[in-house]
């Protein structure tokens, strides 16, 4: 548990400093997220053991790379179909070293992690005087319902909630997780509001609420998906780069649900009045 808590202070940390050069340095948030795209996509190719596979690993985390740094220049779409097109010659031209089924996974995840996270680039490009509170929004949601789940379940668990996929998830700590990210993400939206923005702005907290509800309950989807994925590769986590939380894949695996779910729904519950 220490581990968790001085690797989660280190992420705050680094969050903050992202968050503070931002006003200056507006592509500070489009190069964190692209680096946090290509170290999953890194990390997923590796556990499903197409990593050593370079025609289309190689691939694959550039464009996780590429494509959100291209999201603000609405160059995305072309990084995507150059993408697809290297990656179906790559299955025409090695199709006797390389399976399809390595192919499939490998394209489709690398699309999903990456379209899925670089959400948080359309959401900053939505409302560019306001992006701080909409990407903090958008992490801390999923990250307060794992952390309230975690130590609400280590405490009070006591039913299993999938044991087959996360033997460790209770149902009593992703109530806990739901209520407590509810709490938080309105307390989130207090700060900004009273300390960040001095109240010039309004929080539709009823909005919030049912934004924090329903993505709390995605991001546990969002997490079982991908343990499932874990456990059908027979791994424990994706990587040891965060001590005491595994790989960047393990820290954002909730975040891929809930930041496309988020920045669709703000636009018809908008969370600043």
């Amino acid at each position: 548990m220490l581990k968790r808590i001085l690797s989660g202070t280190v992420g705050i940390s680094l969050i903050i400093v992202v968050l503070c050069l931002s006003s200056t340095i507006p592509i500070i948030v489009d190069i964190a997220v692209a680096l946090v795209c290509a170290i999953a996509v890194g990390e997923f190719t590796h556990a499903i053991g197409s990593l050593k596979l370079l025609q289309i690993s190689v691939p694959s985390i550039a464009f996780a790379f590429i494509y959100p740094m291209l999201i603000t220049y609405n160059m995305f779409t072309v990084v995507w179909y150059v993408y697809t097109a290297i990656m179906l010659s790559v299955m025409i031209f090695f199709h006797k070293t390389i399976s399809f089924k390595e192919f499939a996974y490998t394209y489709s995840m690398s699309l999903i992690i990456t379209f899925s996270l670089s959400a948080i680039i359309s959401m900053k490009d939505m409302d560019i005087a306001h992006s701080a509170l909409y990407f903090v929004i958008t992490l801390a949601l999923p990250w307060l319902a794992d952390a309230g789940a975690y130590f609400v379940g280590s405490f009070m668990g006591k039913h299993k909630l999938c044991p087959e996929i996360s033997p460790k998830k209770t149902i009593e700590g992703a109530v806990g997780g739901v209520i407590v990210c509810i709490l938080a993400t309105c307390g989130v939206g207090f700060v900004f509001v009273n300390w960040i923005y001095g109240g010039t702005i309004t929080i539709n907290y009823i909005n919030l609420i049912i934004l924090s509800l329903t993505g709390s309950l995605l991001s546990i989807l969002g997490d079982l998906s991908f343990s499932l994925v874990k456990r059908s590769c027979n791994i424990k986590d994706y990587g040891n780069i965060i001590p005491g939380h595994g790989g960047i894949l393990d820290r954002f695996d909730s975040v891929i649900f809930v930041a496309p779910f988020l920045l669709i729904m703000t636009t018809y519950l908008p969370i600043i009045c």
